[in-house]
């Protein structure tokens, strides 16, 4: 197995701590325009989350497109309103600047629009991340879109790779792409991750896969 050279992390809940922040704006949105009680509500954003909101949608309410749209659009709006307020977790600052010295790349692999998170970036001033991506449509996502352009871009093999994620759709996403994966405890226990990737490594600090990546020397970039 080959050396991994690539760390790819998940935003939301992983690197910045705003699960609870979006959780209770789609719970109130689902209460208010389709009448799901809180706990169907709050059910039906975690199995969806770590996509796209607009799959979310797609996924909780199919038959209803125009709705749909309007929530999406509400949703986008109070995450804009806040998004910039949601606070990194605190190690992550010190983790990547560690990474990034010994000479990792890093990337950020979200469903959020990119360019809230590139906003998000130059506002808490970290400028170690060598891919900042996001959703743009359907053919450019999290997920296979975003893994290709990785391979693609710096010439690297699926081994490469490793993603960093706090939702079971992150670890689906892995999977299916035959890139290994590390599960951020949060909205997730590890019993559920299991039921994905037998065996899985669980973190719930950041700091905890350090000891896993010892120093890169510099001739691998060259």
């Amino acid at each position: 197995m080959e050396k991994i050279s690539y760390l790819l992390f998940d935003f939301d809940g992983t690197i910045v701590d705003s699960m609870k922040f979006l959780e209770k704006n789609a719970i109130f949105l689902l209460n208010r325009f389709y009448n799901f009680p809180s706990a169907k509500a709050k059910l039906s954003y975690r199995q969806t989350t770590g996509l796209p909101f607009v799959q979310q949608m797609e996924m909780i309410s199919p038959g209803t497109p125009s709705l749909n749209g309007e929530v999406v659009d509400k949703f986008e709006q109070m995450k804009i309103e806040r998004i910039y307020e949601q606070e990194l977790f605190p190690e992550v600052p010190q983790v990547l600047v560690e990474l990034k010295n010994r000479h990792y790349r890093i990337g950020i692999s979200s469903g959020t629009y990119e360019h809230i998170i590139i906003k998000y970036f130059e506002i808490v001033g970290i400028q170690v991340i060598d891919d900042i991506l996001g959703y743009r449509d359907k053919s450019f996502e999290k997920g296979k879109p975003h893994f290709d352009y990785i391979l693609k871009k710096w010439n690297l093999t699926p081994d490469n790779i490793i993603f960093i994620g706090d939702s079971l759709n992150d670890a689906r996403r892995a999977v299916d792409n035959k890139i290994r994966f590390i599960g951020r405890l949060g909205l997730f226990n590890k019993d559920e991750f299991s039921q994905i990737i037998p065996n899985i490594h669980i973190i719930s600090n950041l700091s905890e896969i350090l000891p896993l990546f010892p120093p890169l020397g510099e001739e691998i970039w060259t």
